[in-house]
């Protein structure tokens, strides 16, 4: 559970959030097919949806949190010099979103001293929202339905969820320790609350990502009961570089020991 606090009370812009997100996510269903794309200075894609969709986040944000720091994928500037900052993700898991997939999703964050004490994640192809906030829980908004708390049970379903781009090599290690299991690719955040749900035990990810890819998930996957872990296996933290890249990390349905050796074996490989 997340244990760093703030002085903000998130959940009274619980409400704001949800409707903010349900519009975003509906800009981003019915624009799918009509899409212009560019490539980014790092050859990775954007779209007009993508660029569309932060612009309506970091409005609200920036209208209701006066004089905060957003930091998000499509911002060109970065600054790294705040204790606290908000991340925005608009769409994660743009190229499966380009290929008229339905595993991306909207990532929203904040950040005190290195950790999540607030997260969103947000699915327009399901409009299922996800939101956890420090020493409050993890919780699920479905339409129509209420609130309802989500809790990650170490008998969750035996899946593991991995990105698109693993290697074979950490394909073979997760078999060898875990034959029981199914392998769900996705790479976008889905996968981390999917885990907080109690649908997965394990995720791994030895490869680069960004904070903005992570940190909302993590806060739901902590105040769920799971674990966000990074190659120290220590809890995963925040705001080591400028350029907002993340090491290797883990995600646990909580019983470390039933996943400690496969995580030291594919740490050998880096």
């Amino acid at each position: 559970m997340s244990k760093t606090m703030t002085n903000k009370d998130f959940n009274q812009y619980i409400p704001d959030f949800v409707q903010l997100c349900r519009n975003v996510g509906d800009i981003q269903i019915n624009g799918q097919n009509n899409l212009d794309i560019n490539v980014k200075s790092d050859n990775s894609p954007v779209t007009n949806i993508d660029i569309d969709s932060n612009e309506m986040i970091t409005n609200y944000l920036s209208s209701t949190f006066k004089n905060d720091v957003i930091i998000s994928e499509e911002n060109s500037v970065k600054p790294n010099q705040k204790k606290e900052y908000w991340l925005v993700d608009p769409i994660d898991g743009t190229k499966n979103y380009i290929k008229g997939g339905k595993n991306f999703c909207i990532c929203i964050s904040y950040i005190v001293s290195g950790y999540p004490v607030f997260g969103i994640v947000y699915i327009p192809s399901t409009k299922e929202f996800f939101y956890a906030s420090a020493g409050h829980g993890a919780y699920i908004i479905k339409p129509g339905i209420n609130a309802q708390k989500i809790t990650n049970m170490s008998n969750s379903r035996n899946n593991i969820y991995v990105s698109t781009v693993i290697r074979k090599s950490v394909i073979d290690i997760l078999h060898k320790h875990f034959e029981g299991s199914e392998l769900i690719y996705m790479s976008s955040a889905v996968k981390f609350v999917r885990i907080a749900e109690s649908k997965g035990h394990f995720s791994i990810r030895l490869g680069p990502t960004h904070e903005w890819d992570t940190a909302a998930g993590q806060c739901i996957v902590e105040e769920s009961g799971g674990l966000f872990l990074d190659k120290y296996l220590n809890r995963f933290s925040y705001g080591h570089n400028d350029r907002f890249l993340n090491g290797p990390f883990f995600i646990i349905n909580g019983n470390l020991d039933f996943h400690k050796n496969c995580i030291m074996e594919c740490l050998s490989l880096i």
